[in-house]
């Protein structure tokens, strides 16, 4: 996009400085740093060339006054807040207008406003006019960064790109309710023999303790295929205002042993040898594994989920429709078809069993981090027994199975 003219910033007088930075002043400096005065009575000439970022500002110009490291990081937080009260108008425009906001995103981005002059969501930082400047000794750091700002355009190609996006992100999240899948370790984790096979069974839980539900719609473009062709998906993701947007995420398939749909690639169920003599190859023993999505365990109510649910709403593997409401876990039962691992021929040892939930993150969530859960056993394969060492994570909540018959 080219650069729309921008206004030059207005001089912000002292006082007026002042007011903002004991405002603003409670991001993590000490505040008696924040008009801190050099005390000389000469004049110092700051070559500040093209490609700075805020801290290499403040390092040419701390490198020049004399500055301590801790001054040098004062005056990049002084100047970040100038900047940001100097260009808040044309910045919340640009993002406007790049990113299609509406007023709840024009809310949400000025309520945050303190959090964008942390590095992190500094999209400012590389904004500045380079050239020299002249700093007399008794200026202040506001003084000096308001002269570093009186002199800068607002330019949107200007903009820190890496930062602009994550604010953008910190913005859809807090006015979309995503949901945020969690996987329990595996239980009831055991040795079952079927035939000449060994296998490993357990039961598998994940629950939705997001702000919002997971909700799977099959794409209405491909309604009235055959019951046995894969469905696109998409997500829909709601809304604090209550609309909604919807993005591709993958396929319903027609699982023929369960009868009925699943999503795949929805779970990952890795095995890993932890202390066994002669490790084995276990690569062929990690496998994606497909799922109906449905509301079928109701955590517990003493755990904390801000925006549950107490009714359930998604009970069927639909070809239409499947989800987690919050507040719902989904169970995969040890004697559920497929809810096994092969470990023919594997020796005794110690085992790790992980279970990876949305492991190609093709369902947006508030966070990925919690993704994973495992459990940690002994695996006796001369007498066909496991016993459970530890669960990781600890402190997850409990859950009460309600709908375990499958509805359709």
């Amino acid at each position: 996009m080219a650069d729309r003219p921008m206004r030059r910033p207005k001089r912000f007088t002292l006082k007026r400085l002042i007011l903002i930075l004991i405002i603003l002043g409670g991001i993590g400096w000490g505040g008696h740093y924040a008009i801190s005065t050099i005390k000389a009575n000469t004049e110092f000439s700051v070559e500040l060339e093209p490609g700075l970022d805020r801290a290499g500002i403040a390092e040419k110009i701390g490198e020049e006054l004399g500055w301590s490291k801790k001054e040098k990081q004062v005056f990049a937080g002084t100047h970040a807040q100038i900047q940001w009260m100097a260009f808040s108008e044309e910045a919340l425009q640009s993002f406007m207008e790049r990113f299609r906001w509406g007023d709840l995103e024009k809310e949400s981005f000025l309520v945050q406003a303190t959090k964008y002059i942390e590095p992190e969501y500094d999209f400012l930082a590389l904004l500045y006019a380079p050239g020299t400047y002249v700093i007399k000794g008794d200026q202040s750091m506001a003084e000096i960064a308001d002269m570093l700002v009186s002199k800068t355009e607002f330019s949107e190609t200007g903009l820190k790109e890496e930062a602009v996006l994550k604010t953008v992100e910190l913005v859809r999240r807090d006015v979309e309710l995503l949901p945020d899948l969690v996987p329990l370790p595996a239980k009831d984790v055991r040795i079952d023999r079927r035939g000449s096979d060994t296998l490993l069974s357990f039961s598998t839980t994940y629950y939705n303790q997001g702000k919002g539900p997971l909700e799977l719609i099959a794409d209405p473009a491909t309604k009235g295929i055959r019951s046995d062709i894969a469905r696109d998906v998409l997500q829909r993701i709601y809304r604090v205002d209550g609309g909604h947007r919807d993005r591709v995420a993958g396929n319903f398939l027609w699982h023929q042993e369960h009868l009925h749909y699943h999503f795949a690639d929805f779970v990952i169920y890795d095995l890993e040898a932890v202390d066994v003599k002669n490790p084995p190859d276990l690569s062929g023993v990690r496998t994606k594994s497909t799922f109906c999505i449905r509301d079928v365990s109701l955590v517990d109510k003493n755990f904390s989920i801000e925006n549950r649910v107490e009714k359930a709403k998604y009970l069927i593997c639909g070809k239409e429709l499947q989800g987690i409401s919050v507040g719902w876990g989904d169970t995969y039962f040890y004697n559920y078809v497929d809810q096994n691992l092969n470990i023919t021929d594997l020796p005794s040892g110690t085992y790790r069993l992980s279970f990876i939930a949305n492991p190609s993150q093709k369902f947006e969530e508030s966070s990925y981090d919690n993704n994973k859960s495992s459990v940690l056993f002994e695996l006796d394969m001369q007498n066909f027994k496991v016993k459970i060492l530890e669960e990781t994570p600890k402190d997850l909540p409990a859950v009460e199975h309600i709908y375990e018959e499958q509805v359709f």
